[in-house]
């Protein structure tokens, strides 16, 4: 009887990054109980350099290019990203072999005063988050809000808002969920699609391997959850229409209905006064994503992208900042 070689996996260092890549290792040993599997943990660029701006050191792919040529080189064998930052053109030599499903794709409003939301924020609040994104939807609904930078792991960001440096922050919903959050002097307002379209991918874990690995290949096909891929997809093929980046106020979501695929997209100058948002649908996810963003783009989409990155360019510290665990 042959025995089975050791799959390596491969993932960032932050709590988050470890956490829910020991998950996805855990539905792996599930399924095969058999398999030996060895976690290994890779420093990224976008991990070294914090605190510079997303733009200035590559954008998108600076939490994962690292990851991505140690699985070229056989290093590891499988890597394990949140897909909100994986690129929406990876290495000709690599494929994403599975999406498992999907924690919750929304952001969360996290406060010291219990029953607070978006609404009712005093006047003027000052309000926690490096994301353009959430900058952008935020002050749409309350331009009075006070923007502020937050960096950090989630445990930090939250430390500073019980001291008292901010009246609110905004996470992503999943990584609360995969951290298990429970704090008794802060609490959680999950967001609405309406209040605040979610990054591309927010929420799903994508497991990338090389192609020519027939044998992990095999294994991630079998664990991939197919409603999410073809929301994902949607997501990722609206995201590389427009540009390929999040370093801009963009923001999508996807999901199936009765057959269809529906896909909502929205961008907007970095403050939210001009904002476009549509709706396409289609049973090819694919082209469901496309004709959403060639939809943005004939309203004026390449205008505000424009006027964005000039803003990012004069406001480094402010917005478009690194968030180590993507969260």
């Amino acid at each position: 009887m042959s025995v089975k070689r050791k799959i390596r996996v491969g993932t960032r260092g932050s709590q988050l990054a470890t956490t829910q890549t020991k998950q996805a290792m855990a539905e792996i040993q599930a399924k095969y109980p058999d398999r030996e599997l060895e976690l290994i943990e890779i420093v990224t660029k976008g991990d070294r350099l914090r605190d510079q701006s997303l733009t200035s050191i590559g954008g998108q792919g600076a939490f994962v290019k690292e990851i991505e040529y140690q699985l070229m080189e056989n290093e590891i064998d499988i890597a394990i990203h949140s897909l909100k930052d994986l690129p929406t053109v990876i290495p000709e030599e690599l494929v994403i072999g599975c999406t498992l499903k999907r924690k919750s794709p929304h952001d969360c409003l996290i406060t010291r005063v219990k029953d607070q939301t978006l609404e009712n924020l005093p006047k003027g609040a000052k309000v926690g988050t490096s994301s353009l994104r959430r900058q952008a939807q935020l002050l749409k609904i309350r331009p009075d809000l006070e923007i502020l930078p937050l960096r950090g792991n989630i445990d930090t960001r939250i430390k500073r808002l019980v001291e008292g440096r901010y009246d609110a922050i905004l996470l992503a919903h999943a990584g609360i969920q995969r951290l298990e959050v429970a704090q008794d002097d802060v609490f959680f307002h999950v967001l609405s699609d309406k209040e605040c379209l979610p990054a591309i991918g927010q929420g799903a874990l994508a497991l990338e391997c090389r192609k020519e690995d027939t044998e992990v290949l095999d294994i991630l096909n079998s664990l991939d959850d197919s409603d999410t891929r073809i929301a994902v997809e949607a997501e990722r093929a609206f995201l590389r229409t427009m540009d390929g980046s999040c370093t801009f106020p963009i923001g999508g979501f996807a999901k199936v209905e009765e057959g269809n695929v529906v896909v909502e997209g929205m961008i907007s100058n970095y403050n939210g006064t001009e904002m476009i948002r549509e709706i396409c649908q289609d049973q090819d996810p694919i082209q469901a994503g496309k004709q959403l963003g060639e939809l943005l783009k004939e309203k004026g989409a390449d205008r505000l992208i424009k006027e964005c990155q000039t803003y990012v360019k004069n406001n480094p510290l402010h917005t478009g900042t690194l968030m180590p665990g993507s969260y």
